[in-house]
Protein backbone atom coordinates (compact mmCIF):
# COMPACT_ATOMS: atom_id res chain seq x y z
CA UNK A 1 0.00 0.00 0.00
CA UNK A 2 1.10 3.12 -1.01
CA UNK A 3 1.94 6.26 1.47
CA UNK A 4 -1.07 7.95 -0.02
CA UNK A 5 -3.24 5.47 0.03
CA UNK A 6 -2.20 4.49 3.90
CA UNK A 7 -3.07 8.08 4.61
CA UNK A 8 -6.30 7.70 3.15
CA UNK A 9 -7.54 4.35 5.09
CA UNK A 10 -6.20 6.08 8.42
CA UNK A 11 -8.21 9.21 7.65
CA UNK A 12 -11.47 7.46 6.94
CA UNK A 13 -11.20 4.73 9.77
CA UNK A 14 -10.57 7.84 12.18
CA UNK A 15 -13.77 9.52 10.71
CA UNK A 16 -16.12 6.55 10.77
CA UNK A 17 -14.80 5.56 14.27
CA UNK A 18 -15.89 9.08 15.27
CA UNK A 19 -18.88 10.15 13.70
CA UNK A 20 -20.56 6.77 12.79
CA UNK A 21 -21.76 3.91 14.46
CA UNK A 22 -20.32 0.30 14.40
CA UNK A 23 -23.24 -1.69 12.15
CA UNK A 24 -25.17 -4.36 14.40
CA UNK A 25 -23.18 -7.15 12.30
CA UNK A 26 -19.94 -5.99 13.44
CA UNK A 27 -16.58 -5.21 11.77
CA UNK A 28 -15.03 -8.31 9.39
CA UNK A 29 -11.60 -9.71 11.28
CA UNK A 30 -10.01 -8.76 8.20
CA UNK A 31 -10.38 -6.65 5.50
CA UNK A 32 -14.06 -4.58 6.21
CA UNK A 33 -15.42 -2.08 8.51
CA UNK A 34 -19.03 -1.95 8.53
CA UNK A 35 -21.10 1.11 10.03
CA UNK A 36 -23.92 3.24 10.05
CA UNK A 37 -23.72 6.75 9.49
CA UNK A 38 -26.36 9.32 10.39
CA UNK A 39 -27.74 11.09 7.59
CA UNK A 40 -30.88 13.66 9.05
CA UNK A 41 -32.98 13.06 5.86
CA UNK A 42 -32.13 9.85 5.28
CA UNK A 43 -31.85 7.81 8.69
CA UNK A 44 -28.89 5.73 9.37
CA UNK A 45 -27.22 4.46 5.98
CA UNK A 46 -25.10 1.17 5.95
CA UNK A 47 -21.25 1.91 5.03
CA UNK A 48 -18.79 -0.53 4.17
CA UNK A 49 -14.92 0.52 4.15
CA UNK A 50 -13.42 -2.46 2.28
CA UNK A 51 -8.84 -2.50 1.66
CA UNK A 52 -8.57 -4.43 -1.18
CA UNK A 53 -5.04 -4.34 -2.91
CA UNK A 54 -3.36 -1.06 -2.38
CA UNK A 55 -6.72 0.90 -2.52
CA UNK A 56 -9.43 2.00 -0.21
CA UNK A 57 -13.37 0.94 -1.30
CA UNK A 58 -16.13 2.67 0.15
CA UNK A 59 -19.48 1.22 -0.31
CA UNK A 60 -22.75 2.92 0.34
CA UNK A 61 -26.38 2.71 -0.12
CA UNK A 62 -27.60 4.37 -3.21
CA UNK A 63 -30.30 6.20 -1.26
CA UNK A 64 -27.72 8.42 0.10
CA UNK A 65 -26.28 10.26 -2.97
CA UNK A 66 -28.01 10.95 -6.19
CA UNK A 67 -26.79 9.67 -9.13
CA UNK A 68 -24.78 12.64 -10.81
CA UNK A 69 -23.69 13.98 -7.90
CA UNK A 70 -22.16 10.31 -6.86
CA UNK A 71 -20.63 10.10 -10.26
CA UNK A 72 -19.20 13.46 -10.28
CA UNK A 73 -17.20 12.05 -7.60
CA UNK A 74 -16.11 9.23 -8.60
CA UNK A 75 -19.00 6.58 -7.77
CA UNK A 76 -19.36 3.64 -9.97
CA UNK A 77 -22.97 2.61 -9.58
CA UNK A 78 -23.96 -1.21 -8.19
CA UNK A 79 -27.29 -2.07 -8.62
CA UNK A 80 -28.48 -4.66 -6.55
CA UNK A 81 -29.70 -7.24 -9.14
CA UNK A 82 -26.04 -7.91 -9.55
CA UNK A 83 -25.94 -10.28 -6.18
CA UNK A 84 -26.99 -13.35 -7.47
CA UNK A 85 -27.04 -12.93 -10.90
CA UNK A 86 -24.96 -15.69 -11.84
CA UNK A 87 -25.86 -19.46 -9.52
CA UNK A 88 -23.81 -19.40 -6.88
CA UNK A 89 -21.99 -16.66 -7.28
CA UNK A 90 -22.34 -13.48 -4.84
CA UNK A 91 -21.18 -10.91 -7.27
CA UNK A 92 -20.07 -7.92 -5.13
CA UNK A 93 -17.34 -8.45 -1.86
CA UNK A 94 -18.55 -10.74 0.70
CA UNK A 95 -18.40 -8.15 3.39
CA UNK A 96 -21.64 -7.37 2.55
CA UNK A 97 -23.10 -10.29 2.71
CA UNK A 98 -24.27 -9.69 6.55
CA UNK A 99 -25.21 -5.69 5.98
CA UNK A 100 -29.26 -4.99 6.08
CA UNK A 101 -29.46 -3.24 2.86
CA UNK A 102 -26.21 -3.24 0.82
CA UNK A 103 -26.69 -7.22 1.13
CA UNK A 104 -28.89 -6.89 -1.92
CA UNK A 105 -29.90 -2.96 -2.67
CA UNK A 106 -28.30 -0.60 -5.21
CA UNK A 107 -24.76 0.39 -3.71
CA UNK A 108 -21.95 3.23 -4.91
CA UNK A 109 -18.76 1.81 -4.93
CA UNK A 110 -15.88 4.73 -4.26
CA UNK A 111 -12.42 4.49 -4.42
CA UNK A 112 -10.67 7.77 -2.76
CA UNK A 113 -7.37 8.75 -3.77
CA UNK A 114 -6.75 11.75 -1.29
CA UNK A 115 -8.19 12.79 1.89
CA UNK A 116 -9.98 15.51 0.01
CA UNK A 117 -11.89 13.04 -1.99
CA UNK A 118 -12.66 11.15 0.63
CA UNK A 119 -13.76 13.50 3.23
CA UNK A 120 -16.42 14.77 0.29
CA UNK A 121 -17.73 11.40 0.00
CA UNK A 122 -18.29 10.89 3.27
CA UNK A 123 -19.75 14.29 4.07
CA UNK A 124 -22.21 13.63 0.54
CA UNK A 125 -22.98 10.65 2.91
CA UNK A 126 -23.95 12.38 5.81
CA UNK A 127 -26.22 14.87 3.37
CA UNK A 128 -23.99 17.60 4.62
CA UNK A 129 -23.09 18.43 0.74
Amino acid sequence: MTAQADLVRKQALARLDKEAAVHRSNHQNVHARRYVVSNPALGGIEVVLIVKGSNLQLWCEARAIDGPAARALGGEGRPGSETYSEPGKYGRHSALKTMDRLHRGDAWRFVPKTVGELATILDAVKGAR
